[in-house]
């Protein structure tokens, strides 16, 4: 399981690292910031896993949605 103590980074494997470091250029965003989200979305999703082998695939696709979801919502808003 993917985990951070507080103040930490957490030491992820190649794969999540590479996963991470993609999603943040990708969004141009902090990796910092992206890994905890990343690790946020690891762990509710591995909590109630059966099947282990798709986990990393749905983490990566939540991470990206709720990254958009809070630059949608940090953009600001246009008067109509």
């Amino acid at each position: 399981m993917l985990t951070a103590q507080r103040g930490m980074t957490a030491r992820l494997p190649a794969d999540s690292h590479r996963v991470v470091d993609g999603l943040a250029r990708e969004l141009n965003l902090p990796f910092e910031y992206v890994e905890r989200v990343y690790l946020n979305e690891a762990s509710t999703l591995e909590a109630g896993a059966r099947l282990k082998s798709f986990v990393s695939v749905l983490v990566t696709s939540r991470t990206r949605a709720e990254l958009r979801r809070r630059q949608r919502e940090a953009a600001p808003k246009h008067a109509t």
